[in-house]
């Protein structure tokens, strides 16, 4: 009897419950519900009406990750979740999804033992109740679900059965089974449910950090949730990458902005994600023979003429140094255009034409000498994609990139007809104000154009991954190898390179007006992470969100600055009080706040950076959240600080 019994629970292991948590319908589970690292452990006995014990133990199911495949574990055995987790398609079965209180129905089984013996069994199944049901692992909400009915064997055993299953949603388990079988009676019972990614987002959730660590000094932690609070940040697209795979993402909303309703599948502007996203669809053109990206661009057009620079015949503007921010092409970033003002085309935007917000392109310095940002030239590739492909820029993304990677929640469309506008997270400014319209259209669709959400980017980095690792379907091991191989100034084709001992990470960020965004993963590891915000603010808990992945999941790069906090007298901060030239050319403030006797610099775009004293062979201070240095010159009196690397001189 034990060795049914057990073979039924294996059977039955992930026929649990999914849905909302505070639903009382519940769905079959999916794939997709599933993580690795997540465990569960039963104990078990079974005994006669006359005390005998025949059988006790635990049991133990876990999530593991062969190969890339999903499995659980069965004693010594595994079995793909993909099996387990098929619709049945029996007219009789176990569960009759959506399960709800009050539902009946018939279930029929068939079975063989180990041993060879044949059975059947027919029960009556009534799903009781949904409530609050306690076990030795936790509290949980349940559905209780009775069957009665009789089971007989090819050894002429025939008995009546009676059985209450307890089904929570929460662990996608039953946590409970009493079993009755004429003199037998088995129990099972949830000692412990272990979900390690769950644990991981709420640890990540709780302890949120600045980039410095005041040595000898407790930690101050914070919460996702009371940063976007203290930010005026609506909301986030958060995603973990853990060993090359999602671990979890969320979409947090802050209940502060009313009329949000956003989800997994919502949408915020990428804003220059977009670019890694089109030059490795423009990659894999190349692989395929459709591009050269060393070709010189001039031969791609079409519809432009580049205006005569510092390009050459011999030494010409390509994809390559367009993509790898090398072209010469001016430099600068697009502001967007509000949704009641017309859309300049692509060809108007490169001539810096009426109605234009950017200046027009021009080949300034001689390609492949520098290294200077230029949202330009992506739009100059953007407009030899279309002439070559002779189909509109979003069409051709998808294609050959968006869809290959599944990023089903992604497009390069502008401007974007939402078929559903809550769809769409809009973007606010520093103050909590949203944005005229909800967010600013961009036509630079290659250069800031992108929607998507941290699922999707996540797809992206993580295929990235994989090509470096030769497991990829999209991109091949040789094709990443030969562009990592091309870092110049610590930068691949706009990507930010951070190599350590262990690791190979790469990083990008991006700012639209009313979003901010960022992504990153290590090559070796596969551990990473994704962020869109739909805030003006969200630099700076993206910063705080890398710097706190990193401690939990102890990734090799985003590490912390240690200090030891100084003390100063209030006297000699105020003498520090005034206006300095930086660098010759920027005009920055010191300012003193008497309520908590502190410095702060000040930015003329509005940044502020409050500074803390620390000990230093100088008189010197740092924002605990970014970790700028501002460091006093005790050979100029203290009338000079230095900043970035470029001196600040006080001004009478």
């Amino acid at each position: 009897m034990k060795l049914y019994i057990k073979l039924f629970i294996a059977l039955v292991l992930f026929s649990a419950c999914k849905g909302q948590l505070n639903s009382n319908v519940t769905t079959q589970p999916i794939l997709s519900d599933y993580k690795a690292g997540e465990k569960w452990v039963w104990k078990y006995k079974g005994v006669t009406t006359k005390g005998e014990t025949r059988s006790e133990g635990t049991d133990t199911r876990e999530i593991i990750d062969v190969d890339g495949e999903l499995r659980i574990t069965i004693g010594k055995d595994t079995i793909p979740v993909t099996d387990i987790v098929k619709p049945k398609k029996s007219k009789t079965p176990k569960y009759h999804w959506p399960l709800k209180v009050g539902k009946t129905w018939i279930y029929k089984e068939n079975w063989t033992s180990q041993d060879g013996t044949t059975g059947k069994q027919q029960l009556k199944a009534e799903v009781l109740s949904y409530k609050e049901e306690k076990v030795e692992a936790g509290t949980f909400m349940a559905y209780t679900i009775h069957y009665n009915g009789n089971i007989t064997n090819s050894r002429g055993y025939n008995a009546v059965v009676d059985e209450v299953w307890l089904y929570a949603p929460k662990v996608k388990n039953f946590i409970k089974l009493t079993q009755k079988q004429d003199d037998f009676v088995y129990n099972e019972e949830l000692i412990e449910y272990f979900d390690k990614p769950s644990k991981n987002k709420v640890q990540l959730g709780n302890h949120i950090i600045g980039k410095v660590k005041f040595l000898e000094e407790p930690e101050n932690f914070s919460t996702i949730a009371n940063k976007m609070a203290d930010y005026k940040i609506p909301a986030l697209s958060l995603a973990v990458i853990n060993d090359g795979k999602i671990e979890w993402t969320d979409t947090y909303q802050n209940p502060s902005f009313l009329g949000q309703n956003l989800n997994d599948n919502s949408i915020f502007q990428a804003a220059s994600l977009s670019k890694p996203v089109t030059f490795f669809a423009a990659l894999r053109m190349h692989t395929a023979g459709k591009i050269d990206l060393d070709e010189n661009i001039e031969n791609y057009l079409q519809r432009y003429q580049l205006p005569q620079g510092k390009q050459t015949a011999e030494n010409p503007v390509t994809f390559r140094n367009i993509f790898a921010h090398t072209s010469g092409i001016t430099s600068g970033g697009y502001q967007g255009y509000a949704k009641n003002l017309a859309i300049p085309t692509d060809i108007a935007i490169l001539k810096g034409s009426e109605g234009v917000n950017s200046p027009k392109i021009e080949v300034i310095s001689v390609p492949n000498e520098m290294l200077v940002y230029s949202g330009g030239g992506y739009t100059l590739a953007e407009v030899a994609i279309q002439d070559i492909f002779n189909d509109e820029f979003s069409n051709i993304m998808n294609q050959w990139i968006l869809k290959p990677i599944d990023m089903k929640n992604s497009e390069f469309t502008q401007p974007l007809q939402p078929t559903d506008s809550s769809k769409i997270a809009k973007g606010y400014t520093s103050n909590g104000v949203v944005l005229d319209g909800g967010w600013r259209n961009h036509p630079e669709q290659a250069a800031a154009g992108l929607w998507s959400n941290a699922v999707d980017m996540a797809k992206f980095l993580i295929e990235i991954y994989k090509g470096f690792q030769g497991k990829s379907s999209i991109f091949s091991k040789s094709e990443i190898q030969s562009i990592l191989n091309q870092e110049r100034d610590g930068h691949i084709y706009g990507l930010i390179v951070d190599k350590s001992e262990k690791g190979f990470a790469i990083t990008h960020y991006g700012g639209n007006a009313g979003y901010r965004t960022g992504m990153t993963i290590d090559l070796n590891t596969g551990k990473g992470l994704v962020y869109l915000i739909n805030s003006d603010n969200g630099g700076a808990l993206g910063n705080e969100l890398l710097l706190s992945a990193s401690q939990l999941y102890n990734w090799n790069h985003f590490k912390r600055t240690s200090v030891k906090r100084n003390h100063l007298d209030t006297a000699f901060l105020k003498q520090l009080i005034g206006k300095y030239k930086w660098n010759s050319q920027v005009d920055l403030s010191i300012s003193f706040n008497d309520e908590i006797n502190q410095l702060s610099l000040y930015f003329p775009n509005g940044d502020t950076y409050n500074l803390i004293p620390i000990k230093d062979e100088e008189i010197s201070f740092i924002n605990p959240n970014t970790g700028v240095n501002v460091k006093f010159l005790k050979s100029s009196n203290y009338n000079s600080f230095v900043l970035y690397g470029q001196t600040a001189v006080k001004l009478n």
